[in-house]
């Protein structure tokens, strides 16, 4: 779980009906020695059912998340009330300017439904430039928060917290550059998908 502090929505209404809906990403990353902590909230136009259904639908991660070219749930173990505990399996790459690094990585997730769900790596393997202890640890976190409207387009607040911490030192700029130019990606693809499962596929997420 990642240690900072988290923003407090912003509670900005949501638009009425028939107007412009803007969905916005904000991300920010921090560095202590080996350890980085990411933070990023995403101000999205739709309701937390249909958040919820893309953020687990990980069958269909490789389709619209850049740099993951396979996602498969190798085990499912439900929990009542839509609770559950997966076990997924990724491979990809981690993509920096013009580098690339493949990577595969065995993903105990925690499942609380409409609420939370929480990635907690147990397997890494970054093929032959890293040993397989170059990342000793990473926890991801997404919470779920509805926002109050008067009317108009329902709006939710998805909270993305990463916590990730290497076995060796990174360039000291790079490293920060590289985390957040990826989350970025990553997470305005997210944004895009729940805008088209919301019946808004011309939608294009705001960086702030």
């Amino acid at each position: 779980m990642c240690r900072t502090a988290r923003p407090q929505p912003r509670g900005r209404r949501a638009e009425s009906k028939g107007g412009p809906v803007t969905d916005e990403v904000k991300v920010e990353v921090r560095r202590s020695g080996r350890t980085f902590e990411a933070e990023a909230v995403l101000d999205l136009g739709a309701d937390a059912q249909t958040i919820w259904d893309t953020i687990t639908d990980y069958d269909a991660l490789a389709r619209f998340m850049p740099g993951i070219h396979h996602c498969h749930v190798s085990e499912r173990h439900p929990r009542g009330d839509g609770d559950e505990l997966v076990v997924v399996e990724q491979r990809g790459e981690f993509r920096f300017m013009m580098f690339a690094q493949t990577m595969q990585v065995l993903l105990n997730i925690e499942n609380r439904h409409l609420h939370s769900s929480v990635a907690k790596a147990v397997r890494f393997d970054l093929g032959s430039f890293f040993t397989r202890r170059a990342i000793e640890a990473f926890e991801g976190r997404y919470t779920l928060t509805r926002l109050q409207v008067d009317g108009g387009s329902p709006r939710t607040h998805l909270v993305y917290t990463a916590l990730i911490g290497l076995r060796l030192p990174p360039p000291p700029t790079v490293g920060h550059m590289a985390l957040r130019q990826n989350l970025v990606v990553q997470l305005e693809a997210v944004a895009r998908e729940v805008a088209r499962r919301a019946g808004r596929p011309d939608a294009r997420p705001r960086v702030v």
